[in-house]
């Protein structure tokens, strides 16, 4: 049996706890057909996933995914776009000024790190469509990835050019800028690797919080290093 026909849809759950708001009731309906386009997408791919199997497996008509968003492949892309809109509202929120380095750093791998699968079920949903897609390209995403990203890393790079002294990026800096999500990027898309290779790694009740705080140990002597590579760059050019 679908999770789908539990009373509350389990997507829009989760979704409560990564904005901070419940969902209405006349949002049940979308939520209920992005739950099911999760479920189908992850499991046979874009491809193969048809707007009757999802409307199906969500219990809704078929004009629904028409009324919601438009085609299959505007759903595709909104069920793609998700995880990212959850972590940008971690992030993003966070002024520069004032905050120490520490501390944004903290919240970035927090929300960049994915939490284990008891809680929050329908983030590793999310981790094994974005597999697939590594495997099987949809051909349909076009830019959605890269727009779901963007807040986030803008915010970093503004981070990283308030610690460098810099009044915008440059190639440097941005070389620096995806350094430091790749730190944690192996956790999100090669997560079965990961624990295939190091079973224990991320296993127990304070495993993600050690490898939160490892993480931004890693991120800050990167910097430091950045910092000093450009000082002694520059002291040469004198």
């Amino acid at each position: 049996m679908s999770t789908i026909a539990k009373a509350v849809c389990p997507l829009m759950q989760a979704a409560q706890g990564w904005f901070g708001y419940k969902p209405n009731n006349q949002e049940e309906t979308r939520w209920r057909v992005l739950q099911a386009a999760l479920e189908v997408f992850s499991e046979v791919g874009y491809h193969a996933a048809t707007t009757r199997a999802i409307c199906s497996r969500a219990q809704v008509n078929l004009a629904s995914i028409h009324y919601h968003f438009g085609d299959k492949a505007e759903l595709y892309r909104e069920v793609f776009r998700l995880p990212f809109l959850r972590d940008a509202e971690k992030f993003f929120p966070l002024g520069i000024d004032n905050i120490p380095l520490q501390e944004m750093l903290q919240v970035f791998y927090e929300s960049l790190l994915p939490l284990p699968k008891e809680a929050d079920p329908m983030l590793h949903l999310f981790m094994r469509l974005h597999a697939r897609e590594e495997v099987e390209p949809s051909g349909v995403l076009g830019d959605a990835m890269a727009g779901a990203i963007r807040p986030n890393h803008d915010r970093l790079e503004a981070m990283l050019c308030r610690e460098l002294g810099l009044k915008k990026p440059d190639l440097e800096l941005q070389r620096l800028s995806f350094s430091l999500v790749g730190l944690g990027m192996i956790y999100v898309h090669s997560g079965g690797t990961v624990e295939h290779l190091a079973p224990n790694l991320l296993h127990g009740k304070n495993a993600r919080v050690t490898m939160v705080s490892r993480l931004v140990e890693y991120a800050v002597a990167l910097i430091a290093f950045e910092r000093k590579r450009r000082a002694l760059e520059h002291k040469e050019k004198k």
